[in-house]
C-alpha cells in the first residue's frame, strides 16, 4: 500500500503530463498524422484516425486520473506509454533516429532516443505505483501543502531536465 499523498501527487503529475500531451499533438493535427506517418508502424489510411485517437485516449487518462477510478486510468496510462515505448525503440532499431517523437506535438521536436525510452519507463513505474492500493488514514491540511509542492517540484525539474537535454543535443549537434 501507498501513501495517499504520493498516490495523489502522481496521479496530478501525470493527468498534468498527460492532458499537456494532448493538448499538443491536437493544435496541429496534420502535422501530428505527419509525425506518426514518419514512424512507419501503421498503414497510411489508418495515420489520420490514430492521430485524433491518441490525444483522446490522452485525455481520457487524465481526466480519470483525478477521479476515483484512477487505478483504471493508470493502467490505461501504462498501456499508452508501452505502447509509445515500442513504437521508439522499432524505430531506434531500424536506425531512424531523425524521427520526431511527437510526445509533445509538432512544435517541440524532439528526435528519437534511448533517453525518450528511459523517460517512458520512469513514467511507466509511476503510473504502475499508482494503481497500487492505498493506505487508508486521515488526510490533514499539510497533506494537501505537500501535495501541491511535490507536483510543482516534479514538474519543475521535469520541465528543467528536458531543457537541459535539449539544450546539450544542440549543442552537442554544433559541433
Amino acid at each position: 500500500m501507498i501513501d495517499p499523498v504520493v498516490s495523489v501527487s502522481l496521479r496530478c503529475l501525470l493527468a498534468v503530463l498527460f492532458a499537456a500531451a494532448a493538448w499538443h499533438k491536437a493544435s496541429d493535427p496534420r502535422r501530428f498524422t505527419a509525425t506518426l506517418d514518419a514512424y512507419r508502424l501503421l498503414p497510411s489510411w489508418l495515420g489520420e484516425a490514430a492521430a485524433r485517437a491518441l490525444p483522446v485516449a490522452e485525455v481520457a487518462v487524465a481526466v480519470s486520473l483525478l477521479l476515483p477510478l484512477y487505478r483504471w486510468a493508470a493502467l490505461g496510462a501504462v498501456v499508452l506509454l508501452v505502447l509509445y515505448s515500442v513504437a521508439i525503440a522499432i524505430n531506434l532499431a531500424r536506425g531512424r533516429r531523425e524521427i520526431d517523437c511527437g510526445c509533445f506535438g509538432p512544435a517541440v521536436g524532439v528526435p528519437l532516443s534511448g533517453a525518450l525510452v528511459a523517460r517512458n519507463a520512469l513514467l511507466i513505474g509511476a503510473a504502475a505505483i499508482v494503481s497500487l492500493p492505498v493506505a487508508v488514514r486521515p488526510l490533514v491540511w499539510v497533506d494537501a501543502f505537500s501535495v501541491i509542492v511535490g507536483v510543482a517540484v516534479m514538474t519543475i525539474l521535469w520541465i528543467s531536465f528536458w531543457r537541459l537535454s535539449e539544450a546539450a543535443r544542440l549543442q552537442g549537434g554544433g559541433r
